[in-house]
């Protein structure tokens, strides 16, 4: 096999707390060296994530459900591209599952 190649179910993984209200998570890959990573996130309907920071962009896409992305509503099977130090605040209005990949540090301006 590939170096540094690996693999994770996620139907068998549980999904974690994430700290606000609303969001919970399962970690695909994360890489501490360069903050770059890959994570589901599932978010209860009426969720506002808070405000982050993109600092190398972020990749998400829309497994169910619907998303709202800078006044842009995105359903399922949708895409968006977040540039490199855009600052995001996604929410959705029925909930939903994301697949997100960012390639450097997300960082969350909140508190």
């Amino acid at each position: 096999m590939a170096d540094g190649f690996f693999h994770r179910a996620s139907e068998e993984m549980p999904w974690a707390c994430a700290p606000m209200r609303g969001v919970s998570y399962k970690s695909l890959r994360f890489q501490p060296e360069t903050r770059a990573g890959a994570v589901l996130v599932h978010m209860t309907p009426g969720t506002t994530y808070p405000r982050a920071r993109m600092h190398a962009g972020a990749e998400i896409f829309v497994i169910d459900g619907d998303l709202e992305q800078d006044g842009a509503l995105i359903g399922r099977g949708g895409y968006c591209h977040l540039p490199a130090g855009m600052d995001a605040a996604p929410a959705t209005r029925n909930g939903c599952v994301l697949f997100v990949t960012f390639p450097g540090q997300v960082e969350n301006l909140h508190g």
